[in-house]
């Protein structure tokens, strides 16, 4: 019953926002008449770029399946992490692609689960720091912008109080693995095994700080390259009577919505990424209010074409992991 609440909820927030962003006729309009003209060679490039995406979360999770000593084929890593995808996008909560990654890697690995857990747990971990440090890159360096007007104003806020949550739990986890508290949390605690997998994680890589620094670039790369596949997709949609957003302001505010869309409130982020575009870029880079919520709406799309990539892998998953 819990999970179903959780799942209503998340369908109703994800309803409300699209209907706020997308509701007026005018605006409706406003979006046929820019797909009408759109440039279909950026969406092909937003595609290239969020396919790079995926090709170095293959790269780094190889890295930390191997050393904990698990040895499986590219292309099946490669499976795993596609067929993760679609499930994050398709199944409440964000976690449901996690889920199905240790299933895949437990099936492959039987005998060494924990191993396979700790490196979903230790890639979840990077995810975070990377965000964190792209979001601070972004508040140094843009924070007078990003605060300029009201509305992105207060979501500049609330993704710094995220964040400062997110820093603070990081802090937290390397200040329990150095004093050898992890295990003596209350069992209570909320999110307690997710903490204790998390320390366990960087209990295990802390030894490998070559690999770690490696991976590090490797994630922020890839979190460049999915944010530039939102450029582009509003780079498609550019009619030349309007202002268009810069790619510096799509890096800016990205980490940003990935900060609150990460919290589990609608379906995929849907919605909620919407109406985040409509304010900060209709706001900041005065973008038309329709275009800027499409923008998110098209580069959520370059992403689920991957999703639904994900879907047709998973539903030869017996073919590929049967080999």
């Amino acid at each position: 019953m819990k999970r179903v609440g959780i799942m209503l909820i998340q369908l109703l927030v994800t309803a409300a926002g699209l209907w706020y962003v997308f509701h007026d006729p005018q605006r409706r309009a406003q979006i046929a008449y820019a797909l009408r003209h759109a440039e279909l060679r950026w969406v092909l490039i937003g595609w290239i770029c969020y396919s790079t995406v995926e090709i170095l979360a293959t790269v780094r999770w190889q890295i930390l399946l191997r050393i904990q000593g698990i040895w499986i084929s590219w292309l099946r890593a490669g499976a795993i992490v596609i067929i993760g995808l679609f499930f994050n996008q398709f199944l409440p909560g964000g976690v449901g692609g996690d889920a199905m990654r240790l299933y895949f890697i437990f099936k492959q690995a039987p005998r060494k689960k924990i191993r396979a857990t700790l490196s979903i747990a230790m890639d979840r971990l990077f995810g975070l720091v990377t965000v964190v440090f792209l979001a601070g890159t972004s508040f140094a360096l843009r924070f007078s912008w990003l605060a300029r007007a009201g509305p992105s104003r207060h979501i500049a806020y609330v993704a710094f109080i995220l964040l400062s949550a997110s820093l603070a739990f990081v802090v937290l986890l390397l200040w329990l693995v150095n004093s050898g508290l992890l295990h003596q949390l209350p069992k209570r605690i909320p999110f307690r095994e997710a903490i204790i997998q998390s320390g366990e994680a960087l209990l295990r890589y802390r030894t490998h700080v070559a690999a770690m620094l490696f991976i590090f670039p490797i994630t922020v790369v890839s979190h460049l390259a999915y944010y530039t596949s939102f450029y582009c997709a509003g780079e498609s949609l550019r009619l030349s009577t309007y202002d268009h957003a810069s790619l510096a302001d799509i890096l800016s505010i990205m980490p940003l919505v990935d900060t609150i869309i990460s919290v589990p409130i609608s379906l995929g982020g849907i919605g909620v990424r919407e109406t985040l575009f409509q304010e900060l870029l209709g706001n900041l880079a005065h973008v038309p209010p329709a275009l800027a919520a499409f923008t998110a709406s098209l580069g959520f799309a370059i992403q689920a074409c991957w999703g639904l990539v994900g879907a047709a892998v998973f539903l030869a998953s017996q073919k590929i992991f049967n080999r």
